[in-house]
């Protein structure tokens, strides 16, 4: 029982880091930025919130 449940957190690990990767290449394929994201998140909360 051990070995399977730690072969279930490896493979969500590997996912998550296929995730970041194909997120990261899609980010520089759209030209936006980390910096373009925050931004957009902090103008999205202050609209929000108002």
């Amino acid at each position: 029982m051990k070995n399977i449940t730690k072969n279930d957190k490896e493979g969500g690990f590997l996912e998550i880091i296929v995730l970041i990767i194909i997120a990261l290449l899609l980010m520089r394929y759209f030209g936006i930025t980390i910096s373009g994201v925050i931004n957009w998140f902090a103008s999205f909360f202050r609209s929000v919130l108002r």
